[in-house]
């Protein structure tokens, strides 16, 4: 049987080794999503890297090729650009993790931090919005949304994914918008094309699909630090079956516009802890949410007791997600008005604004 990386990275991989393509450089991908002067600077030195295990998995172990020689995990910047202060924070890209370097964002970095103190044995995945990157979600070095998951006890996992375009940009045209919106997001999802989606990702690799990036970002982290609990969510990794790859139960699936349809589809196809959205889901159709968001008795993760929005009615941007709240059937208790910010907008305040750390604090408390 076909493990993971011999399953998820096939294709990505061959694309690195046949051409010799260059690796894209971070200017290739795009703007970051809201950005603000807190994240002027550059991006983290080669100065931060420090040991930490030297145990490098096997073709054997990992399923595809990797540098034999030990590597060690980044630290995050303490300074400039992206900094977030504190112990075991550090930074990857999905190429450090054994996929292709081709792929849609491969070489900017994840985000993952563990707890300092008692940990609970929930991780929080995150997804930034279109055009972003996971360091654009860093309010300041101090206080921000994955400093503030890590001090509830959580461990964090930022994604770097494919976020370069739109959703709604790349359904505009279709014929079958709602079709295309649920089909573009399991295609970003899964790594492979759906029938329906937007046909700007035909030449998507499962390498940088959702799944395979999480899984393998899991997997490095585990082995680079055996003692900070990643392997705990780890599931089947082995077999074909994505969806088994992981254990639902213990993931927070969180993600600011574009990014927070991400988790609610996490939500939907598997059994979560809770679902975080941050100004958004935003997909509809003619002023409607988008058909998938419109029956929530098909979800895995109940939205009426396991979904909790955090946005601001003055969003000029996604000013459709209380519809999208009301259609999945949120509490009205998990519907939570954000406080605005000098020089961020209403979209970007949920995640920008220092002055919602106490909400963030409530959204991540123990259920």
């Amino acid at each position: 049987m076909k493990t993971l990386l011999a399953l998820a990275l096939l294709a990505p991989l061959a694309a690195g080794c046949s051409d010799g393509a260059a690796s894209p450089t971070p200017t290739d991908a795009g703007a970051v999503d809201v950005p603000t002067t807190r994240d002027a600077g550059d991006d983290a030195p080669a100065a931060n890297d420090v040991s930490v295990g030297v145990d490098t998995p096997s073709v054997a172990d990992a399923g595809a090729p990797v540098d034999a020689s030990p590597t060690a995990l980044r630290r995050c910047p303490q300074t400039g650009r992206g900094a977030l202060l504190g112990d075991h924070c550090f930074l990857l890209t999905p190429t450090e993790t054994g996929l292709g370097p081709t792929g849609v964002n491969a070489n900017f970095d994840h985000y993952a931090l563990r707890p300092r103190g008692a940990a609970r044995g929930q991780l929080m995945v995150f997804f930034n919005g279109s055009g972003g990157h996971p360091l654009g979600v860093i309010a300041s070095p101090n206080t921000n949304l994955y400093a503030s998951a890590r001090d509830a006890g959580l461990h964090v996992l930022a994604l770097s994914y494919r976020s370069d375009e739109a959703i709604a940009t790349l359904c505009a045209s279709s014929a079958d918008r709602d079709a295309c919106f649920f089909a573009t997001r399991m295609t970003l999802m899964s790594g492979r094309f759906q029938t329906g989606a937007s046909s700007a990702l035909a030449d998507i690799t499962l390498g940088e699909g959702v799944y395979a990036r999480l899984a393998m970002a899991l997997r490095y982290l585990a082995t680079r630090d055996p003692d900070g609990g990643w392997e705990q969510f780890l599931g089947d990794t082995a077999g074909e079956d994505p969806t088994r790859y992981f254990v639902w139960s213990r993931i927070v699936a969180a993600g600011h516009s574009q990014g927070s349809g991400h988790a609610a589809l996490l939500g939907r196809l598997h059994p979560l802890d809770r679902v975080l959205a941050f100004a958004g889901p935003c997909d509809q159709v003619q002023a409607m949410p988008a058909a998938w968001l419109r029956g929530p008795t098909a979800f895995a993760t109940d939205p009426a007791t396991r979904f909790v929005g955090l946005g601001h009615p003055s969003d000029a941007i996604c000013g459709q997600y209380p519809a999208a709240w009301e259609s999945l059937g949120l509490a009205p208790s998990a519907r939570i008005t954000a406080q605005l910010c000098a020089g961020v907008g209403a979209h970007g305040a949920p995640i920008e604004c220092v002055e919602n750390a106490p909400l963030w604090a409530r959204m991540l408390a123990p259920r």
